[in-house]
């Protein structure tokens, strides 16, 4: 019963992130997960990186592609249904190529003002690789991020994805906000304490 007790006594907090370090017994030990030692780095981030991000996150996570194509074959196919009509309706042609114009040129102004909008963001923020934006500490208890004077925490719980891609890591500790962690010569360390901390249905490794 002392044993238990001091089991349940030394990892109640770590019971609160999900990961469990068993305690010694009887000269052994038995262990299963192993608590990896905190990681700190500082996020600098260029405007190619934030450009991946954007259509990662657009494109692949929320596939916004879906609403421009589904129009742009929506119109095509009224505007076929009047070409194959051109022979009973005069107007047919007209009708049919306006169809296909309107089909055609609207997904491509979406997908413009899309990326004059990203554009936009990066230089607001002013995006450079000589410059951190913040600053995220990854612990096994928590997330910790800095910027300036201002600071936040994240419980690993409320982290809704995690995903990994060629150079760097999007972190999203809601389905609306994400933090990118830029690979500078950190990046293995913080992808094996993400997955440690995380379970696998939250993990999301596009680099294999």
């Amino acid at each position: 019963m002392k044993f238990l007790e001091q089991f349940y006594a030394e990892n109640r907090s770590a019971r609160k992130w999900k990961t469990i370090t068993f305690a010694r017994c009887g000269g052994g030990i038995m262990e299963e997960k192993k608590q990896l030692p905190a990681l700190t780095t500082g996020c600098n981030i260029d405007k190619g990186t934030f450009f991946r991000f954007a259509l990662y996150d657009s494109f692949i996570r929320k596939k916004a592609w879906r609403n421009p194509a589904l129009f742009a074959l929506i119109m095509s196919a009224f505007a076929l249904v009047c070409f194959l009509g051109r022979e009973r309706h005069e107007q047919a042609v007209l009708i049919g190529g306006v169809l296909l114009g309107v089909g055609l040129v609207l997904p491509l102004v979406w997908f413009g003002m899309f990326f004059a909008s990203v554009n936009r963001q990066a230089k607001l923020n002013g995006l450079s690789p000589e410059k951190t934006q913040y600053t995220v500490t990854l612990s096994p208890e928590k997330i910790h991020v800095t910027k300036g004077k201002e600071a936040a925490d994240f419980a690993w719980e409320s982290v809704h994805l995690a995903t990994r891609v060629k150079g760097c890591i999007y972190l999203y500790v809601s389905p609306t906000r994400a933090f990118l962690l830029p690979d500078n010569g950190q990046g293995g360390r913080a992808w094996e304490l993400i997955s440690a901390a995380l379970d696998p249905a939250r993990l999301r490794d596009r680099t294999t």
